[in-house]
C-alpha cells in the first residue's frame, strides 16, 4: 500500500528549498553588482592609469623618440591599448629589428627595443652613415666613426653594398675586427674588386663575391709572414704576397705564392 504524504508535511521542506534558491540568486546578483562596482571604481581611479614607461635597448634613436612612437603617455588607461599593435607599429621604425612591449606590475609599461647591429660605417662626403645587419644605411651626421667597425669607401651601388654586407656577416669575429677600411677598387662595370686595409698593417686585394671564403685563411696566411715586411696579400686568384717596397717603391715587383692552409 502506497504511503500517503500529507501536503502540510511537505510545505516546510518546499519553503526551505525556495528560500535557499532565492538566497543563491541574491548572492549571485550581489556578487555581480560588487564586481561591476569595483571595476568601475578601478577604471576611474589612478590605479588603472599608466605611471611609468620604461624603454631599454635604444642606441640608434633616443629613448624619448621610442616613447613618442609608442603612442603611450603617462595617465593613459593601462588597458586602452594592445601591446601587440604597439609592437607591430614600432617594428616599422628604421633600424629596429624587434620590439617587445609588456605590462609590468600594476601601472608600468616596459618597451624592449632590439635594433639591428652596426657592421660598418659608410663614408659619404666626409660624413659617416651606419651600415646595419639588415643592409639598411642609417644616417648619423658623424664626422668620425665611433665604434670598432670597418669603414666602407666608394660603395655607391646599392647592390654592391648589399653584397659586401652579406660577406661581412660571414666573417669570423677575429678577422672582422682586424678590418680597418674597405674600398671599391673597380669602376661601375667592375664593382667586385676591393682593397682592404687591415689593422695589423697588411693590405688585402680581393673580390667581394669570394671575400669571406678567402679571408677565412687570413690568420694562417699572416702567420707565415712574420719574418717579412708588411705588404699586399692578393686573394683575387689564389693567394700571393708582395712587400710594400716592391708595390709602392722602386724595387722590381715580384709576387710570392702563399700556402692558404699554412702548411
Amino acid at each position: 500500500m502506497d504511503k500517503v504524504i500529507d501536503i502540510e508535511e511537505r510545505i516546510p521542506s518546499l519553503r526551505e528549498k525556495r528560500r535557499r534558491k532565492t538566497n543563491k540568486k541574491f548572492l549571485f546578483m550581489l556578487t555581480v553588482f560588487v564586481v561591476a562596482l569595483l571595476a568601475i571604481l578601478y577604471f576611474q581611479s589612478p590605479l588603472s592609469k599608466l605611471e611609468t614607461i620604461k624603454v631599454s635597448g635604444a642606441v640608434l634613436h633616443e629613448q624619448a623618440f621610442y616613447e613618442e612612437k609608442s603612442g603611450l603617455t603617462i595617465d593613459n588607461s593601462l588597458w586602452s591599448f594592445s601591446t601587440g599593435d604597439i609592437e607591430e607599429s614600432m617594428e616599422k621604425i628604421e633600424g629596429v629589428q624587434k620590439v617587445s612591449v609588456s605590462r609590468e606590475w600594476f601601472r608600468n609599461i616596459e618597451i624592449v627595443i632590439t635594433e639591428w647591429k652596426t657592421i660598418a660605417y659608410l663614408e659619404d662626403g666626409g660624413q659617416y652613415s651606419l651600415l646595419l645587419e639588415s643592409g639598411e644605411t642609417f644616417p648619423t651626421g658623424m664626422l668620425l666613426p665611433e665604434a670598432e667597425s670597418p669603414v666602407l669607401n666608394n660603395f655607391k651601388n646599392p647592390d654592391t653594398l648589399k653584397r659586401i654586407t652579406a660577406q661581412l656577416l660571414k666573417l669570423d669575429d677575429t678577422v672582422y675586427h682586424l678590418i680597418s677600411e674597405i674600398i671599391v677598387a673597380g669602376d661601375e662595370k667592375d664593382s667586385d674588386s676591393i682593397t682592404v686595409y687591415m689593422d695589423d698593417g697588411f693590405e688585402v686585394r680581393a673580390f667581394i663575391s669570394t671575400f669571406a671564403e678567402k679571408m677565412a685563411y687570413y690568420p694562417d696566411v699572416t702567420a707565415q709572414l712574420n719574418s717579412y715586411e708588411k705588404g699586399v696579400i692578393d686573394m683575387e686568384v689564389g693567394t700571393f704576397f708582395t712587400p710594400f717596397s716592391k708595390v709602392y717603391g722602386l724595387v722590381e715587383e715580384e709576387e710570392e705564392p702563399i700556402d692558404e692552409e699554412g702548411e
